[in-house]
């Protein structure tokens, strides 16, 4: 790492938040100024970007380390990509560790400010690799920050459903900590504004707790196999594998009978990704031992059963109908179904 780097990065919060560094702060530091990258041991078409994304923040969630240094590999691959990969990096931080962490998190908002991907360039690599390790070593993981974020825009475009006695303190502490970060009255929360866009949004509730009893979501995450280099679980709505999968199951297909009978029973307006979202709950948006407050998860849930259109119980029931698609093969069964499908017809030049 370059010393005028190294030196930006440990003296970060006094310049920027007038605050001294903190211990997790300078551990960091002289973490990732001594770090040692793994040898690289992927490599990737760039056409699969969106699957490689999806698959490391997957990763990433599920603390499994050695999954996520070899999809590093596969981003290395892609340099011209660089500045899109430390979007992402950001994003990951703030939505899947957040609270578990939050010096963490703003410490690699902190790194995109201080390494540009133009001037660091194979420096990336090492510099992705440490702070992957950092994000998959923690103990507990939280989705609390994401939750905010998808919750704000539902507030301000009235698609939340009746709100409940404990939603209320969640719904005001969001829109207070937005108006807050608008105003920007300290550097922290100016330093929060201006690099908002870096983490999609996110990065605004960075130190932002509610008033109730965080709990630890003890159950573990569903297994994966691999399929075409990357895990099953990759192949989500944000993916043309996955999107076309969805559709397909919408339809029906063997040995997910049930799903196509709810959507035939429940009339909903873009059915597959209804399915899609259902399917991020079961698989793709689990994390290993993950941080929640309670109320803040079932509001977010009652609020994705009301913009799908249905009742709270039949949210439930096609979470169901997924989890026992998921765990009996099926859907990894579509998942090889349709990639070869692609993938030979790719090879073929045939799309």
């Amino acid at each position: 790492m370059f010393s005028d780097q190294f030196q930006e990065l440990l003296g970060y919060p006094e310049s920027r938040w007038g605050e001294a560094p903190s211990n997790r702060w300078v551990s960091l530091c002289t973490g990732i100024r001594d770090y040692q990258a793994p040898p690289k041991s992927l490599a990737i078409d760039k056409e699969r970007k969106w699957e490689l994304v999806s698959a490391f923040q997957k990763s990433i969630r599920r603390g499994d380390k050695s999954m996520a240094l070899r999809l590093v590999s596969g981003m290395d691959s892609m340099p011209e990509e660089r500045a899109y990969f430390w979007r992402r990096l950001c994003v990951i931080a703030c939505e899947d560790v957040g609270s578990a962490d939050d010096t963490l998190a703003s410490f690699v908002v902190a790194c995109a400010t201080v390494f540009p991907p133009k001037k660091t360039g194979k420096e990336n690599y090492g510099l992705f690799c440490f702070l992957a390790e950092q994000m998959c070593d923690l103990w507990t993981r939280s989705r609390i920050y994401c939750a905010y974020g998808l919750i704000e825009p539902a507030i301000i475009k009235s698609e939340l459903p009746e709100l409940m006695m404990e939603d209320k303190p969640i719904v005001s502490a969001i829109l207070q900590q937005k108006a807050i970060v608008q105003a920007a009255k300290n550097p922290w929360q100016a330093w929060q504004k201006r690099n908002d866009w870096r983490a999609e949004g996110l990065l605004r509730f960075v130190g932002l707790t509610l008033p109730l009893e965080m709990t630890m979501v003890q159950a573990p995450v569903p297994p994966y196999k691999m399929l075409f280099d990357l895990p099953s679980f990759c192949y989500d709505v944000h993916t043309r594998v996955g999107l076309k999968v969805l559709h397909r199951m919408v339809r029906g297909v063997a040995g997910a009978e049930a799903i196509r009978e709810f959507f035939q029973q429940n009339k909903v307006k873009s059915a597959h990704k209804v399915l899609g979202m259902a399917l991020f709950f079961v698989e793709g948006g689990r994390i290993q031992g993950e941080l929640i407050y309670e109320p803040l998860c079932c509001l977010e849930q009652r609020m994705f059963a009301y913009q799908s259109g249905l009742p709270p119980n039949s949210w439930w029931q096609l979470r169901i109908l997924v989890e026992e698609a998921l765990q009996e093969g099926t859907i990894d069964h579509m998942r090889e179904e349709v990639l070869h499908q692609f993938y030979d017809q790719m090879q073929l030049g045939l799309i």
